[in-house]
């Protein structure tokens, strides 16, 4: 059996990458200086753009049109310290199995097909409508 490797990384507690993330979770997406002013990072001070990089080349964090935001992976992980289950994906609505067609579909029941005899032709005289009544004859 092949070994499960994990292609994104969760950044540890105490991190510079967790802190941020933390921030963009509640925040959403910044800009990198609103980031560097809003999360320390320790004794990166000097050079934060190497953490934020870090953070990005392991997929905690992803850069959107200009911005830092954190990715589906560590939505994921702040959804689930918060108490919020993901959706599960059940599949897909099951197609049709066959399509509806005159020549697929089942035949009529027997007792809407006319007798293939022909009509009965010993009618009685009685029960044949003369004109346009409204009066039910027997």
């Amino acid at each position: 059996m092949g070994k499960h490797i994990n292609p994104v990384r969760t950044a540890g507690r105490g991190t510079a990458a967790y802190a941020a993330g933390e921030y963009l979770y509640k925040n959403g997406t910044t800009p990198a200086r609103q980031l560097f002013a809003a999360v320390d990072f320790g004794g990166m001070s000097t050079r934060p753009e190497e953490a934020l990089q870090r953070a990005m080349a392991y997929g905690w964090l992803i850069e959107r049109e200009g911005k830092i935001d954190i990715s589906t992976y560590a939505r994921g992980h702040f959804d689930k310290l918060a108490g919020i289950e993901p959706v599960q994906w059940v599949g897909q609505i099951a197609a049709v199995r066959t399509s509806p067609d005159v020549f697929t579909r089942p035949s009529l029941s027997k007792k809407y097909i006319p007798n293939p005899r022909g009509t009965r032709q010993d009618i009685p005289a009685w029960s044949v409508r003369t004109g346009q009544s409204f009066h039910t004859k027997a």
